[in-house]
């Protein structure tokens, strides 16, 4: 097979995306599920185990770079029981991008050799079906999703709610999906709650990508080592570890001192830090620990951070929020849950619920700015958080919860899809946008919202 096309892209960009097999199913839809199983910077001897589609069966590939030229050329040569492929890619740099030239050559063995002649076109269609598919992926050019009249109704139906935050939801999701195929390359990303579950599944992925990462984290020692293992394991050396911890105020406005003189602009800050707590507990400036690290926190960072986002030619801050919050309303009387029985779920919950509050706000008060602010929730995802505040909830639900990968794709994709740069002040799940509430009963009033963002004004004022 021979197939060529061109694409305004840099060559560069191009390469990149198209030597990274780990991502070959968003564009080769005969391949079912691919890994890159080698550590380091994709290069000579860079493994990917790849499964094929050939009917009812699945076949295990094992692909491996044979030659690496970048950003010109590349040879990749796969081995199957029955078959071995060598695919050959050639990128020529020209006026308006550049000019891909692919060749496949395959060599049947065995029984497999036997039905060729009885499946060569059909071999030979799908080679260019694929080709075509990665020319279209390339151009980069898929519409922004909608909330959907139907989505609407299907977000405030009980079953298909829940069944949306579990693993079925992401893999019913992910069938309709669009390639994500814009480069990452030297993007600042600003990332905090870094060193496990969805925070250290979003820094291993983004790091793939090769962007460039500031990790938040509040122990030294073990921010250094998952530095190191992403270093390791992506090749990525861009990645740096600031230590504070978030939910001390005073700790979050010298992190954002320390940036802010560094001076280097971000693309992407990733809200992402979080701890559910049981019983009440207060920070040593006397203030509720969930409504500290989970509210008054991203803001004064957020907030403080203006600067930098501003700088970049396009920025994009992301706030990692819970379905929880569907079932609660923002309190102004209660912000530090000092009333009534504390239940640290619900203490979060409420915390999460004024995160995307402020989203939203920061959405409309920077249209003009080239900020675009999203809003998300993983859904049900297995990560430490979750078993150790809610070991119930983890036993009962374990068969269902998503993998941290899973639950951190949304904010990958918010963090690198361009369409996702298209909008702003959405609330997204498996890269769809939902509906914010469920029921009247927690919709907040547009006095309140100015109230809640008065009061975090005044708890910043008295903090620094």
């Amino acid at each position: 097979m021979h197939e060529a096309f061109d694409c305004p892209r840099a060559p560069q960009d191009v390469f990149q995306y198209i030597v990274d097999f780990s991502r070959i199913t968003e564009w080769d839809h005969t391949i079912l599920s691919a890994v890159k199983t080698t550590s380091g910077k994709i290069a000579v001897g860079t493994a990917f185990d790849l499964k094929y589609s050939m009917g009812l069966r699945k076949v295990p590939i094992r692909y491996e770079v044979m030659e690496f030229e970048p950003p010109q050329r590349a040879v990749l040569k796969g081995v199957s029981r029955g078959f071995t492929a060598i695919d050959t890619v050639t990128i020529t740099e020209t006026s308006n991008g550049c000019h891909v030239d692919w060749r496949a050559e395959l060599e049947f063995r065995g029984a497999s050799a036997k039905i060729v002649p009885l499946i060569e076109r059909r071999i030979t269609a799908a080679g260019v079906q694929t080709i075509k598919d990665l020319a279209k992926a390339l151009r980069d050019d898929a519409p922004t999703p909608k909330l959907s009249p139907l989505q609407r109704v299907a977000d405030k139906l009980i079953v298909p709610g829940v069944l949306g935050f579990s693993r079925f939801g992401h893999q019913h999701a992910e069938k309709h999906w669009q390639p994500v195929t814009a480069s990452m390359r030297d993007k600042h990303v600003v990332l905090t709650g870094a060193t496990s579950g969805l925070g250290l599944a979003t820094a291993h992925e983004l790091a793939q990508r090769g962007a460039k990462l500031t990790l938040i984290a509040r122990d030294a020692v073990k921010a250094d080592r998952v530095a190191k293992e992403i270093t390791a394991q992506t090749g990525n050396e861009q990645i740096e570890v600031r230590i504070a911890d978030l939910s001390e105020i005073a700790q979050v406005v010298e992190l954002g001192k320390t940036l802010l003189k560094k001076g280097e602009p971000i693309d992407v800050l990733i809200n992402n830090a979080g701890a559910l707590f049981n019983p009440r507990r207060e920070t040593s400036e006397r203030i509720e620990a969930s409504f500290a690290l989970l509210l008054l926190s991203p803001f004064v960072l957020t907030e403080q951070l203006f600067p930098l986002l501003k700088q970049a030619s396009s920025s994009r801050v992301i706030n990692v929020s819970s379905g929880g919050m569907y079932g609660t309303k923002i309190n102004l009387k209660n912000l530090e849950s000092e009333r009534g029985q504390y239940r640290g779920a619900d203490a979060y919950a409420r915390a999460k619920r004024g995160l995307v509050i402020m989203g939203e706000r920061w959405a409309e008060r920077w249209a003009d700015e080239g900020i675009k602010v999203h809003n998300m929730h993983p859904g049900w995802a297995q990560t430490p958080g979750v078993e150790e505040s809610l070991p119930q909830f983890a036993k009962l639900t374990r068969r269902i919860l998503r993998s941290p990968e899973e639950g951190a794709d949304t904010i990958v994709w918010l963090a690198n899809a361009t369409e996702a740069n298209n909008t702003s002040g959405l609330f997204w799940l498996d890269r769809a946008p939902h509906t914010t509430h469920l029921s009247r009963r927690t919709v907040e009033k547009p006095s309140e919202r100015d109230a809640l963002e008065d009061l975090l004004r005044e708890y910043r004022s008295r903090l620094i």
